[in-house]
């Protein structure tokens, strides 16, 4: 299902938000703007989890569980990755 559209929200509603496990030592990492995914998608790979519109038409958001060992685990902290150039 990874094929279908972002849903479109206006730009106050959207988010990324990154969360540091350190009990379970993994990087938790959601997003729910389309850029960002695209940019995240090319350097850190797929997704962990696809989140949908109840009828699955849009993707609403994703989130990548990334473990501390993985050698993607310090990518996750760019700047030009998470906010791009605006």
């Amino acid at each position: 299902m990874e094929n279908c559209d972002f849903i479109k929200t206006s730009r106050e509603e959207q988010e990324t938000i990154i969360n540091v496990d350190y009990y379970e030592k993994k990087i938790i990492l959601y997003t729910s703007r389309e850029s960002v995914y695209k940019r995240l998608i090319n350097r850190i790979g797929k997704p962990t989890k696809f989140y949908y519109t109840l009828d699955d038409k849009f993707i609403t958001g994703v989130r990548w569980d990334i473990p501390f060992n993985n050698k993607n685990s310090t990518r996750v902290f760019s700047k030009t990755l998470i906010v791009g150039n605006m």
